[in-house]
């Protein structure tokens, strides 16, 4: 998705450019359940068919693990599910009718420079090729091996979540208005799970899960024995297989450019830390990305260091908001179920969900934090948070510490 935004981006400037798509389908597999915020979607992506968009939601429930639910609700839709696949399909078909060019069932496998500088591209696939280019975009997903060799991404456990999701349909009790969250180390160790329906009475339901939990028995357990989540699906049916795949959420890298070189998306970890959601931050830095590259190979100028640019533009955009994400994940999602439980308890008690039901932007969290930390009653359940967390940070810096020793 953030690959085909910068080809786009790139393609309406005149480029000659060419997207290298390692399926034989564009979208396929999906991996992601298509929820983004109206208001910033709207900000960074092209007019969708209204085929794309199969649900609007006013609202979301958020489960502790044994306590009462938090309901958040807005008069009018805060954000949309996509259908992800039709999404990054028609995403590709404004990049093609634009001028760039598609090559399905080919994976860029690896590059050498020549002596002017030009990139030389091993082309894998049906019908393996090698090809020059003066810039690549790399925007291959997590653990992308492009921006490894060259020293822009350093993975660590501690940066990935795992998530597991299928579709399914007969549901009971799910109210169309609203998404599910459920928190508890029981079920989603690190993170959460999920129900997100479709106005079609069908919904996403997943987990992600953190550190070393095994996520296949994660989700297992989830749609199988948590007692709120099994119930609503006692008579469901799969639409779909569970779909397994990584998450970057530990904030960028330090560096996402080189010498001819840029990185975008989750291969540059542009994705949320608090809910693994990269469709907007993909969309705002492809562009972003498509932009830069067009500008270097138009002045000639591909070298690192006119590449900053890119750098500077997509940290002004996310980059206080990523580093709030960063910490506020890190303030929650290591927290024992009692501790969230009191959490929750607390926001109950000095009824939180009234100044969150104010939130309009989901996904610049950064920003909405900043606001939303000048009302008393958010101020207190954002401190009991950080209180009841320092424990648990303390013990997992004790355990780095441990493991590089």
């Amino acid at each position: 998705m953030s690959g085909v935004t910068a080809a786009f981006a790139a393609a309406q400037k005149a480029l000659t450019v060419s997207i290298f798509e390692e399926h034989p389908r564009v979208g396929a597999p999906s991996h992601c359940s298509g929820h983004v915020g109206i208001l910033a979607f709207k900000r960074f992506a092209p007019k969708l068919p209204n085929r794309i968009i199969e649900n609007e939601i006013k609202g979301a429930v958020l489960y502790p693990p044994s306590e009462k639910p938090l309901t958040l609700y807005r008069p009018k839709p805060v954000t949309w599910v996509l259908n992800r696949a039709e999404f990054d399909r028609h995403l590709a078909s404004l990049a093609v009718k634009s001028g760039a060019k598609l090559h399905l069932n080919s994976r860029v496998e690896s590059f050498q420079r020549s002596d002017r500088g030009i990139l030389r591209l091993k082309v894998g696939g049906v019908k393996p090729n090698e090809l020059s280019c003066k810039m690549l975009i790399d925007a291959s997903g997590c653990g992308a091996s492009i921006s490894k060799y060259v020293g822009l991404v350093k993975p660590g456990r501690g940066m990935l979540v795992n998530s597991a999701q299928f579709n399914v349909e007969n549901l009971t009790d799910v109210d169309e208005d609203f998404v599910e969250v459920y928190f508890g180390q029981s079920f989603a160790p690190g993170f959460f799970g999920w129900i997100i329906p479709r106005s079609d009475g069908s919904a996403k339901v997943g987990v992600a899960v953190g550190g070393r939990a095994n996520v296949r028995q994660c989700f297992e357990r989830f749609i199988s024995k948590h007692p709120i989540v099994s119930a609503k699906l006692k008579h469901a049916k799969p639409i779909t297989a569970p779909m397994y795949h990584p998450i970057p959420v530990g904030g960028a890298p330090d560096r996402t450019y080189a010498d001819r070189i840029l990185t975008v998306g989750d291969a540059a970890s542009q994705v949320k830390p608090t809910t693994g959601g990269g469709i907007v931050f993909g969309l705002a830095c492809g562009r972003i990305a498509g932009e830069t590259a067009a500008r270097a190979i138009r002045e000639d100028v591909t070298s690192a260091s006119h590449l900053r640019e890119y750098e500077s533009r997509w940290r002004r955009l996310i980059g206080f908001d990523l580093s709030a994400m960063a910490w506020l994940r890190r303030l929650l999602y290591r927290l024992p179920d009692r501790h969230l439980d009191r959490i929750f308890r607390i926001s109950g008690e000095l009824k939180a969900d009234e100044i969150l039901n104010r939130t309009a932007d989901i996904d610049f969290q950064g920003r909405t934090l900043v606001s939303l930390a000048r009302d008393p009653r958010f101020f207190i359940t954002l401190l009991s948070a950080s209180v009841l967390s320092v424990p648990s940070l303390i013990g997992a810096g004790a355990q780095v510490r441990r493991a590089r020793t």
